[in-house]
């Protein structure tokens, strides 16, 4: 198994207590079996429903967490976040449920109607970054002047105790488990549910998905250091901006592959997906999916279990799309 930096990647043991934590507050997500998926790879596959729960990504789990671990005194001051949209969401949510004042930093790309979810959930916005990566400075130095929680979208073993309770779910959901695809951007969802597997089930197969646009985890770890990578339009806006040397570690040790899709082969997914299921994908949740729709996973063991997460697509874009690509 690889080494693990307990500085980084929280222990099991963490994540089994973030689980109890959300027992009451977020009923495990469903998965679904893909029958034409299935028949087409020639083993069983699996959609991990995250884009169901409340705020529709996973980003709920780790920010509910984070505030649950809070002094009540810390609650009252606030928290701040930097976010492309979900994990904004997932904090106002989660600030909402304890009665914390929230602030969000979030990119002026950032599509319309995460940022109005923001809002509704009673959190302030600033939405003048250009984009996500200064949106993160301006949280940063927010915080810093309040003397209030940053929570990090990506980063902070409270975070990612609370997204790796999605492997716990997994494995008791399929037991058999042989692969999993998960979205990838700055590493959260990954390093969390990779130091659960990497020790409760060492065997599974663990695959990072990114687009073309989003690919800074994947050109990193391919370099061996932190790349820049320029910030450019993209379908998956969830997965957008830079990563740092702690995220690098993440993707070096819990992914044993990370694959990346074209623009084009995720519009198409995306389409595709709301056609065949009737699901709202957007583009950060469509990309495990469109690896498996375009070939990208070479000879899939199974059960393989594909997470979706994130349903907040700006309904004009998801028209276009499906008008682009009518099957």
């Amino acid at each position: 198994m690889p080494t693990l930096n307990p500085a980084i990647l929280p222990a099991v043991s963490a994540v089994r207590t973030a689980a109890e934590r959300l027992r009451a507050f977020l009923p495990p997500s469903r998965i679904i079996r893909h029958e034409t998926l299935s028949a087409q790879l020639g083993v069983d596959v699996w959609f991990k429903l995250e884009l169901e729960n409340p705020t529709g990504s996973f980003k709920v789990r780790g920010a509910y967490n984070v505030l649950a671990g809070l002094s009540p005194d810390e609650r009252a001051k606030g928290v701040v976040a930097s976010s492309a949209g979900n994990h904004g969401l997932g904090v106002a949510y989660a600030s909402k449920a304890f009665g914390a004042p929230a602030m969000l930093y979030v990119p002026v790309t950032a599509p319309q109607v995460k940022k109005d979810g923001i809002r509704a959930l009673g959190a302030t916005v600033n939405d003048e970054a250009a984009d996500y990566d200064v949106a993160m400075v301006m949280a940063k130095a927010h915080a810093q002047r309040e003397g209030i929680r940053f929570i990090n979208p990506c980063l902070g073993l409270d975070l990612l105790a609370g997204q790796g309770t999605v492997a716990l779910e997994l494995l008791d959901q399929v037991p058999d488990l042989q692969t999993v695809l998960i979205c990838t951007g700055g590493g959260g969802l990954l390093g969390g549910m990779g130091a659960v597997l990497r020790h409760l089930a060492p065997g599974v197969r663990v695959i990072g998905v990114q687009s073309v646009e989003t690919a800074a985890m994947a050109k990193s770890v391919a370099a061996g250091h932190v790349v820049d990578t320029p910030v450019t339009p993209t379908l998956a806006d969830g997965l957008s901006g830079q990563i740092d040397d702690d995220a690098l570690h993440i993707g070096q040790v819990c992914a044993d592959d990370l694959l990346v899709v074209t623009e084009a082969e995720l519009g198409e997914t995306i389409a595709w997906l709301h056609r065949t299921t009737g699901m709202a994908v957007e583009g950060a949740g469509a990309v495990t999916v469109a690896a498996l729709r375009h070939g990208y996973v070479e000879a899939p063991h199974g059960p393989l279990v594909a997470v979706v997460s994130g349903r907040n697509i700006d309904p004009s874009r998801l028209d276009m799309l499906v008008r682009q690509h009518p099957g």
